[in-house]
């Protein structure tokens, strides 16, 4: 074979790459943390990997069987305080602030964790109790208008008939501002509690009830009865020659201005 044949076949056959593991030390090939390293590039790269993590607080998820201590030394790393204490709180009530203190570190929260659910909980109340109070006033003004369509120009002295008549059965008022409903009316605001106490302040008598007396006014259910009655076919109302029916037709005018 003549040299140029010689030289030519040297020229097509590839050039083995040398092996990585092959170019270090022998007591360093076996390692296996080396073996996934294909060439010195990627075992510099990870190299200066780990030169930067050095010195960080690493922190080190604890295992299913963790003691306790273990996974509060976890959270500590992450922000949890020393004690239950350090928590803070802004516009909490201090016995809710003190048990929310006490599950947020047995939930290993940090502080910014803790205030982060502090607050969207006292959002939530803030909403619910402004929902409420509305619901009440709302409940409040419906409770008015139904008593006022019912009681007519009879309303001031029906309520206030019925307050009399409550102070003087119970011996006082407080109750009906104490106890809550649950649509965030009070008691005393109930059309039913006042309607009830009305009722009692008629059978007890405005003699008997304490108070300042005046004269009775008229509901318009109390008009109405009486235009009925005297609105009779065979009373003097519909007799143009009756003695009386200019006065019954007077009356049952006057009795309109109530309904």
């Amino acid at each position: 074979m003549s040299e140029e044949a010689i030289q030519d076949t040297g020229s097509q056959e590839a050039v083995a790459a040398p092996n990585f593991l092959e170019s270090i030390p022998e007591n360093l090939r076996s390692e296996p943390s080396l073996r996934n390293f294909q060439d010195a590039g990627s075992l510099a790269k990870s190299y200066v990997h780990a030169q930067r993590m050095i010195g960080r607080d690493n922190v080190t998820i604890p295992s299913k069987s963790a003691t306790p201590e273990e996974w509060r030394q976890a959270y500590q790393k992450l922000g949890a305080p020393d004690t239950a204490d350090a928590y803070q709180f802004d516009n909490m009530d201090d016995k809710v602030a003190n048990e929310f203190r006490q599950q947020a570190f047995e939930l290993g929260l940090s502080q910014k964790q803790a205030k982060a659910v502090a607050d969207f909980y006292l959002g939530q109340e803030t909403s619910r109790n402004e929902a409420l109070k509305q619901a009440g006033e709302d409940a409040i003004y419906d409770s008015e208008q139904e008593l006022k369509q019912e009681f007519g120009k009879a309303f001031k002295q029906k309520i206030l008939g019925a307050q009399n008549a409550a102070k003087q059965l119970l011996g006082g008022t407080e109750i009906f501002h104490k106890v809550h409903l649950a649509d965030g009316r009070k008691l005393g605001d109930h059309p039913d509690i006042i309607r009830m106490f009305s009722a009692l302040a008629g059978q007890i008598g405005e003699d008997q009830l304490i108070g300042e007396k005046s004269e009775m006014i008229m509901t318009p259910a109390d008009a109405q009865r009486q235009i009925t009655d005297m609105e009779r076919l065979d009373g003097p109302y519909h007799d143009e020659r009756h003695p009386e029916h200019d006065n019954y037709v007077n009356e049952v005018y006057r009795l309109r201005s109530y309904l």
